[in-house]
């Protein structure tokens, strides 16, 4: 399970699922010597940036591995997992035996890294737990009680593993609680909940939407602040008890029926409780609607285009120096952008990033990419001509300085040993750059010299600090530190970097502060008064003014300043799920100002409340050992079944082993098509950079002979055989692009054409032979995905195989040293969007093989060459090309019983040829006839859809030869993803 700081949602069991997977789908060795050479190990790479030296702390309840050099933090992090366990424990007056195995990292760039999980960790997945082994994975680079509640969140998790589902993890991947129930009651029970938090809950019982209980198709944030209030619901209603009772109710519930548990649990129907349910929420947050309103009631509303609806996804706004434009990131386009708003108009100016980049992977926005931190994501330059903002780049973050005027991305600087960058801010003069970011385990206020490119530490103490902003006269700086209270604003004078002054006091929080154009005031969101709202507070006789009243939120201020000194305020706000920017006058308070008293003797660090857990353990070195990761324990097990367009079952079997980090696998991957039987058996080593693995395998399929477009009732299948073994390497050159290579052994079974038959219909000869072999091949991909696939980028792969003849297999003299056979293969796709769902996709395959006996290569059917039957041509020379058209058709079609979603059609045509070198002419194209000569192509449609998981395919193709059509359109169904 994962703890998911923001509405994006991966979970960690999506991410297991898909792991092993990816580990195989690397393989470069054992993978293409089957007919199905095209295709294989694409993927971008999970690359280890850093080689870590693991140990073992064994305390009361924890086995705590960690690396050496983050063994300061060791006494912390124990001490913080035994106060969470004491507290859980009593809270469930439960006890589990065996010690939970908890691996933490030091920031969240490194946990990304981890192999626990093989697949890709988002920046908004804050931590997981596994079922498997209940292992907790989880960075420490937080403030102190966020990192707290993150304990006791994952730590839930394991609870739950163990109350529920009885330590089984099969049990615990068939019963399948809702999201909204697990999730939900890990937050509920670390009370992780902060009024930015409930800012989504309020908005829900506002506008109505807030979904049953017994609904389990929904996830996101949203479904752990839904669950959080259930469980608020319950304890108010029915007490700790009734907590208990329905938790256990729902263990003693086959496939974990919430329905069933409240009738148990509480004696009533589903509905009633729901009705309950929503009566409570409206009791709770109507009334504040009343008392305050919605965003639009405190500001007039961005938007994208004249005339559309509220829901531009955009976050984090900030003014132009003039005062004309105001730059946010957006997500409108299905990815973030950093886009411009012409502030008069209210409209969308220009996006800045258009189209996906090689330079970095995503902008690091919140809300939107990762969850809600201390400042915000941009700054204009003094000049207007720039904005700076971080980026998602290769191992970490780094600094992008975009080009205002002419759009793209002006300079990368990337950072050195400083990680998890946030909150830039320009200095008056444009000299500087002052961020908050991670180095030796503090989170400091860092300034960065445009010019020579030095970092200087300007806090360097252990106040975890974030949101800088220089004051106008570049004198001092504001920024945010999160105290043992709450988040506080201070102001520290340049000259004076260890003397900082307390501009907000008690006990909530403050956070994005900015100054007027004057300085006398500085303006900042807080939750004073419950939901996050705008205020500004004068530094010179401390006048706290409210500016807006919004039942769900309000935040991010930024000053538009305009002619003769007039103020306006652009900000968040968030209403109907959705984030907008709202524009606002400050001459207009929505509540009689205050008077504050602004500090004038400053805060020493030391001096300010601190967190600290319920239990301070010491750390005993007798309780330490080096971690040696050889025991092997089955992680995951899972299966598949398709159907090839020949009506031909095919299955899969996958086995997988791990050690506790998850650096050493072994799987089993055991498949069979129609009655032939496949293994698979890898070991793997990924802890380092370079990965290298061995594997065993023997595969059998089968192709077809003959001409494809005529009656093969009398031609049968012939079956493919290649049994052995393999050692590689596969080394990351970057987040993009890989070298692999290979050596192995193989013996091989296969029929091959006789040299003198028909050529149109040859006689096959069979034979088997055995060699070893090199392979290597040069990857790259940059495609980027939606839930039903590539949408943008490019993949491509150059794969080279060789073997050497030993054995005379040409029959003509001794030809020792020799090849047997030399391949080269070429795969190129191309993806172009067309429309927020629609997109171009194209494909080149093309694949020859040289020497005494070539390897074949054998297409058609599926999305390869649709209109003709499965793998039916076959050649040592091989091309093939497809191009579609995908598009959405209906989001989801809904019965009483099921449900189909992700119907989306295509257009499509194919073209391609195979054919044997010595044995047969080829001729692409007949000038004199008009038409193709002895390639094939074809043309139609069809529609995928979305059921359990698997895309269920049907395509309507027909023959043509770039003159005349043939025949009707075939329909084929098959089983399996688009390329």
């Amino acid at each position: 399970m994962t703890r998911s700081s923001h509405r994006p949602f991966v979970t960690a069991l999506t991410l297991a699922a898909g792991a092993a997977w990816m580990l195989l789908a690397s393989a470069p060795v054992a993978a293409q010597f089957g007919p199905s050479l095209y295709g294989e190990g694409f993927g971008k790479n999970k690359v280890t940036y850093r080689t870590l030296k693991w140990e073992i702390y064994h305390s009361p309840h924890f086995n705590v591995y960690y690396y050496k050099e983050e063994e300061a933090q060791l006494q912390k992090v124990v001490s913080f997992a035994e106060s969470g366990y004491d507290q859980l424990s009593r809270a469930f007056n439960y006890q589990i035996k065996e010690p939970i195995p908890l691996l933490y990292y030091a920031t969240h760039s490194a946990f990304e890294q981890n192999n626990v999980e093989l697949g890709f960790i988002p920046e908004g997945v804050g931590a997981f737990s596994s079922p498997a082994k209940f292992r907790m994975v989880m960075p420490i680079d937080l403030a102190d009680p966020e990192l707290m509640q993150l304990m006791l969140h994952e730590m839930t998790h394991i609870f739950q593993f163990k109350m529920l589902f009885e330590g089984s993890l099969a049990r615990a991947v068939a019963s399948g609680p809702p999201t909204w129930f697990l999730e939900g009651m890990a937050s509920y029970m670390a009370k992780d909940e902060s009024q930015r938090d409930r800012m989504y809950l309020r908005d829900a019982v506002v506008n109505d939407i807030i979904p049953s209980v017994t609904r389990t198709d929904f996830t996101g944030f949203f479904a752990y602040r839904f669950g959080h209030a259930v469980f608020d619901f319950i304890e108010e209603r029915w007490g700790k008890e009734g907590f208990l009772d329905f938790i256990y109710e729902i263990r003693n519930t086959l496939g974990a029926r919430v329905d069933r548990a409240v009738k148990r649990a509480f004696k009533m129907e589903p509905e009633d409780f729901d009705i309950e349910f929503r009566r409570w929420l409206r009791r709770k947050y109507l009334p504040e609607l009343v008392r305050t309103g919605e965003p639009s009631d405190f500001g007039h509303v961005f938007r994208i285009r004249e005339g559309e609806a509220q829901g531009t996804e955009t976050i984090s706004p900030v003014a132009s120096p003039s005062g004309d434009l105001v730059a946010a990131v957006s997500g409108y386009r299905g990815k973030t952008d950093l886009v411009l708003y012409d502030t008069k108009s209210r409209k969308l100016l220009r996006n800045l990033t258009h189209g996906f980049s090689n330079d970095y992977q995503y902008l690091v926005a919140q809300e939107l990419a990762i969850g809600r931190k201390l400042g915000r994501d941009l700054s204009f330059s003094p000049d207007g001509n720039t904005i700076a903002v971080f980026a998602k780049r290769e191992r970490g973050r780094s600094l992008l300085l975009v080009d205002v005027l002419h759009g793209g991305v002006r300079e990368v600087i990337d950072l050195a040993d400083i990680e998890q960058e946030m909150s830039p801010a320009f200095s008056p003069d444009g000299r500087t750059i002052a961020f908050s970011g991670w180095r030796n385990g503090q989170f400091d206020i860092f300034f960065l010299d445009l010019a020579t490119k030095a970092i200087t530490n300007f806090t360097n103490d252990e106040m975890y600090d974030g949101a800088p902003v220089f004051s106008p006269d570049g004198r001092s700086l504001v920024l945010v530190s999160t105290t043992g209270s709450g988040n506080k604003i201070f102001r520290v004078d340049l000259d004076k970097p260890g003397v900082r002054y307390e501009l907000t006091t008690g006990e909530s929080n403050e956070n994005d502060p900015t100054f007027s154009p004057d300085g006398k005031r500085i303006y900042f969101t807080s939750d004073r008064k419950g939901p996050e709202n705008i205020f500004s507070l004068d530094l010179t006789n401390g006048r706290l003014v409210q500016y807006t009243d919004v039942v769900t939120g309000a935040f991010m201020p930024t000053v538009l300043h305009e002619t003769e000194g007039q103020e306006r305020l652009v900000f968040n706000g968030y209403w109907k799920m959705s984030f907008d920017l709202y524009v606002t006058n400050v001459d207009a308070p929505v509540h009689e100002p205050q008077t504050v008293q602004v500090a004038s003797t400053p805060a020493q660090p030391k001096e300010l409340p601190h967190f600290e857990p319920d239990i301070q353990v010491s750390i005993d070195p007798a309780n330490r050992e080096g971690y040696r990761g050889r025991k092997f324990f089955l992680e995951d097990a899972g299966a598949y079944f398709g159907v090839n367009t020949d009506q031909t079952y095919v299955g899969r079997i996958l086995l997988s082993f791990s050690d506790y980090l998850g650096d050493h696998r072994l799987i089993a991957d055991l498949s069979s098509i129609d009655a032939l039987s496949n293994f698979d058996i890898t070991y793997a080593d990924l802890s380092r950079r370079w990965h290298w693995q061995v594997e065993a395998f023997d595969n059998r399929t089968y192709y077809y002979t003959g001409d494809p477009l005529i009656d093969r009732t009398q031609r049968g299948r012939v079956t493919y055989q290649v049994t052995g073994a393999s050692a590689s390497i596969i080394y990351p050159l970057s987040f993009y692009h890989r070298i692999e290579g290979g050596l192995g052994y193989i013996y091989r079974k296969d029929a091959f054409p006789v040299v003198g038959s028909d050529p149109f219909n040859p006689d096959f000869q069979t034979f088997s032979d055995e060699f070893p072999i090199a392979q290597s091949a040069l990857i790259g991909d940059s495609a980027t995905f939606a839930e039903y696939g590539p949408i943008s980028g490019r993949r491509w792969r150059i794969g080279l195989g060789y073997a050497p003849d030993f054995h005379n297999s040409s029959g003509g003299g001794s030809s020792s040293g020799s090849t047997l056979f030399f391949s080269t293969d070429l795969d190129f796709r191309q993806y172009i969007p067309v429309t927020q769902r629609s997109n171009i996709a194209f494909r080149a395959y093309a694949g020859q093989s040289t020497g005494n006996r070539p390897t074949p290569y054998y297409i058609g059917g599926l999305d390869t060459l649709r209109g003709i039957d499965f793998r039916s041509f076959s050649g040592d020379r091989a091309f093939f090309s497809n191009l579609e058209y995908r598009f959405p058709l209906l989001d989801v079609v809904a019965t009483p019983f099921l449900a189909f979603r992700g119907i989306r059609g295509v257009v499509f045509f194919d073209i391609g040829g195979a054919w044997y070198h010595n044995l047969q002419s080829f001729q692409f194209y007949n000038s004199d006839t008009k038409r193709l000569q002895d390639a094939i192509a074809s043309y139609g449609w069809g529609f995928t859809i979305r059921f359990l998981g698997l895309d269920l395919n049907w395509d309507f193709a027909r023959l043509w030869d770039l003159k005349q059509s043939h025949g009707g359109f075939q329909s084929q169904f098959w089983i399996g993803t688009r390329f």
